[in-house]
C-alpha cells in the first residue's frame, strides 16, 4: 500500500481555505470585542453614576473625584476596559464620561 501525501494544489487550496476563515473571523472577533467592552464601560459608567448619586444623598454634595467614592461607595476606583479614563460630571448631578468616545452611558444597552 503506497502513501500518498497531498499536492501541491490541494495544499494551495488548503492554505487558502484558512486564510479565508481567518480574514472572516479576526474582524468579527475585533468588532465583537470592541462592542463587549463600549457595553462593559457603559454599565460601569452607571454604576458610577448610582455610587455618586447616593454619595451626595448622604454627604449633601456630589463627590470631588472618584477617589472619593472608595471604599464607602465603590471597592474600588473602576478602570475602563479599553484603557480609557472615568471623570465624573462636569457639574452636579451630571453623568460620568469616559475618555473614549464611543463609550456612554447609552452604549451598555442591547442594540435592537
Amino acid at each position: 500500500m503506497s502513501r500518498r501525501g497531498m499536492t501541491f494544489v490541494e495544499l494551495t487550496i488548503l492554505v487558502a481555505l484558512v486564510l479565508l476563515i481567518v480574514a472572516i473571523g479576526v474582524p468579527a472577533y475585533l468588532q465583537n470585542r470592541t462592542r463587549e467592552h463600549a457595553a462593559t464601560c457603559g454599565m460601569t459608567l452607571e454604576v458610577i453614576h448610582a455610587a455618586s448619586r447616593q454619595y451626595a444623598e448622604d454627604q449633601g454634595h456630589f463627590p470631588p473625584s472618584l477617589e472619593a467614592l472608595v471604599p464607602d461607595y465603590l471597592t474600588k476606583v473602576p478602570a475602563c476596559p479599553s484603557g480609557g479614563a472615568y471623570a465624573l460630571g462636569t457639574s452636579e448631578g451630571r453623568p460620568p464620561t469616559c475618555s473614549v468616545p464611543t463609550h456612554t452611558l447609552e452604549t451598555r444597552k442591547d442594540p435592537p
